[in-house]
Formats: C-alpha cells, structure tokens, sequence
C-alpha cells in the first residue's frame, strides 16, 4: 500500500487543524512542563557557559554559541506555535465569512423562487 489512509476526509484546511491542534496543545497541562523544560535546557546551557572553570576561548565560544541556540530555538518554538494559531483563526474566520456569503446566496435565491410562480418557462422550451 503507497497511499495513507485516512479514515475521515478533512473538513477544513491543514492550517485550521494544524491550530486546532496546537491550541488543545496549550490547553493541556503538559504544555507547561514543556515550556519548564525548554527553559530549563537554556538555563542549563546559560549555567554551563557562566560556570566554566577554564580560559579557553574556543570552549567559550562553543558554550557560549550553545547557550544562544538553545534560548532562540526556546524563543522561537514557542514563537511559532502561537503563529500558526493565529493562522489558523485568520483562516478560520476567512472561510467561515465565506460560508456566510454562500448562506445568503442561498437565502436570496429561495426568495426569490419562493415569489415566483409554479409554471415560470416559455412555451417551447421544455
């Protein structure tokens, strides 16, 4: 089998369910403990560049580019996972205003045919 298989089709877009997800993310109580621990990794990483006993640079300069990755990959994870939230609420209401365009749409034409009569064609042209 080289198709995936899914069980139920999408009803909205990926970025819509992508932030579905990511907001059920945040809501959940692991969320916190995923950011302790991210914080905890570039306060580790920050320790370990403040707390080296030696003089040598290239150690520091490694420690120190360390401790950089690690706070903008913290900054940026959490960064992005707000991002594409709002990506997907910006979606959301795009597709829903969409949704009501055609809602009314279909209000009006049943106006309209509900003031029309039964028998509306021209002779001839059945």
């Amino acid at each position: 089998m080289t198709a995936e298989l899914r069980p139920f089709p999408a009803r909205t877009t990926e970025a819509i369910e992508r932030a579905n997800r990511f907001m059920a993310l945040r809501e959940h109580p692991a969320y916190n403990d995923l950011f302790r621990i991210s914080q905890g990794l570039v306060e580790e990483a920050t320790a370990n560049l403040i707390d080296y006993p030696g003089w040598d640079k290239d150690q520091i300069a490694v420690l120190k580019a360390r401790a950089q990755a690690a706070k903008e990959h913290h900054k940026l994870l959490f960064v992005k996972i707000a991002e594409a939230i709002q990506e997907g609420i910006g979606e959301a209401k795009q597709s829903l205003s969409e949704r009501e365009k055609a809602e009314q749409s279909d209000q009006l034409r049943a106006a309209v045919l509900s003031h029309m009569d039964g028998d509306v064609r021209v002779g001839g042209s059945y």
